[in-house]
């Protein structure tokens, strides 16, 4: 028997049981009607994209129509669809991840940024995400999680970018002004837990199905927002470049980072399977480059753990542990409980005990609301142990990859246990940055610049 949902047109296939429910859009048994057997019907699976959707597109020649991406969306990415005729999409591309046909794929701007790499009246400047430096690599035969950032710098010197800058600056930028808020919040005992704003769709997410709760997140801008916001401002100034000829694009492991940059001083995203894209097309062989090394603007190894899952939320704690006590927080004064579905922070600062989580997937969020006044501070990513597991990541075999993401977690881990600096508040860049512009965390210079307000989006989407 075949029965068709009056609310989205999904079709489902077999008798219906109750408390079956469309995994579209969710209504119940009574929404559906019975097919009748003469009559032609498209069992339509597939989640719908939006021409205007920034982050992904569909190549429907490529889709078999199989619903492994309407399937991710609903039970993994955890999307409830409000209204079917109003299509959520949280910009995470999991579901590119998924379709085992390559029809969906991140929206390209690849070209469009290297047209403008060509234009002698513009510089153009890249930053880097953590994460990509160790998937690049997957797309070029080397080991699952291999370090490749000498090369990947050198890959894209090559593709002609004036200047490449590491995007775990805007972390530790990010964690200074973050730890400060944190320590504020708490001092005052306001609005609390306070939750990271780091993850787009995480943040959309929120906006769309818990406005409530938009006052607890961090009012920080990300790693790549405050990076750009830097690069405009005053690494113009210092270069004497015209900050209207200045083109800053994100190289990130992050679909949703392209919706993030419509209200941002960043203009292109590229994701790491657009780089892979681009050097094949300009036959530029990735695996025999010599490593360089980054222009100026790098980070701390605190900056290089944000991508992958608690890594935000250790480089805060480090940065509030100084600030609460003038001394660094080491690995062995940290208490860390693997749960269920989310791991718990502890640490102990003079006579406070101190508690944070860290949580993954919008289906595990959900079970952690139930218990979030147990904790000062949560890491949310949307995305498998974070941005390791990004949409825009080289695709990896669905039997490996939980292998695959332990693997680039634990590469970048490492870097964080051989670094000459680990902690934000040493990395001398930063101290440039407060004493020549900023002043200090949640000046009002740093609060005009580098915060924001999270706006609901309930009612668009309702």
């Amino acid at each position: 028997m075949k029965y068709k949902c009056q609310k989205c047109g999904f079709i489902h296939i077999g008798d219906l049981k109750d408390g079956y429910y469309c995994p579209l859009c969710g209504t119940g048994i009574f929404d559906f009607k019975e097919i009748e057997s003469d009559k032609k019907e498209i069992n339509y699976k597939r989640v719908y994209v939006s021409p205007d959707n920034p982050a992904i597109s569909r190549i429907d020649e490529k889709c078999i129509d199989c619903g492994a991406c309407a399937n991710t969306c609903i039970n993994t990415v955890n999307i409830r669809y409000k209204n079917p005729n109003k299509p959520i999409c949280i910009n995470c591309g999991q579901c590119v991840l998924t379709c085992p046909t390559g029809a969906l794929v991140p929206k390209y701007d690849y070209n469009k940024v290297l047209d403008l790499i060509d234009d002698q009246e513009k510089t153009v400047i890249v930053m880097t995400s953590p994460a990509v430096r160790v998937a690049l690599g997957d797309a070029f035969d080397f080991k699952p999680g291999e370090f490749v950032e000498g090369k990947m710098v050198a890959a894209l010197k090559k593709l002609g970018f004036k200047y490449v800058v590491d995007t775990t600056f805007g972390a530790d930028l990010t964690s200074m002004e973050e730890a400060a808020e944190l320590k504020q919040r708490i001092d005052n005992d306001d609005v609390l837990p306070m939750f990271t704003s780091c993850c787009p769709s995480w943040v959309k997410y929120a906006a769309i199905y818990h406005p409530n709760i938009l006052p607890n997140l961090s009012t920080c801008k990300t790693p790549i927002g405050m990076g750009a916001i830097y690069l405009k401002k005053f690494f113009a100034k210092e270069k004497k470049i015209k900050a209207d000829n200045i083109v800053v694009v994100a190289l990130t492991p992050c679909t949703a980072k392209k919706y993030e940059i419509e209200n941002s001083d960043c203009d292109y995203v590229i994701t790491t399977s657009e780089l892979a894209l681009a050097l094949r097309e300009n036959n530029i062989d990735f695996k025999n480059l010599e490593n360089k090394t980054f222009d100026e603007l790098t980070g701390s190894s605190s900056g290089t753990i944000y991508g992958t899952s608690g890594g935000v939320l250790l480089s805060a704690l480090r940065t509030y542990y100084y600030l609460e006590t003038g001394n660094d927080l080491t690995p062995e004064m940290i208490l860390i409980n693997n749960k269920d579905f989310y791991k718990e922070y502890v640490i102990k600062i003079n006579t406070k005990i101190i508690k944070a989580a860290t949580v993954y997937q919008m289906g595990n969020l959900e079970k952690l609301l139930s218990i979030k006044n147990e904790f000062v501070f949560i890491e949310v990513m949307n995305c498998n142990y974070g941005c390791i597991g990004g949409g825009g990541q080289i695709p990896m075999p669905i039997i490996n990859m939980q292998e695959i993401l332990k693997k680039r977690s634990a590469s970048l881990l490492k870097q964080d246990k051989t670094a000459k600096i680990r902690y934000p508040y040493k990395n001398p860049i930063i101290k440039k940055v407060y004493d020549n512009y900023l002043t200090a965390p949640l000046s009002k210079k740093s609060m005009e610049l580098l915060h924001t307000k999270h706006k609901s989006l309930s009612k668009e989407f309702s």
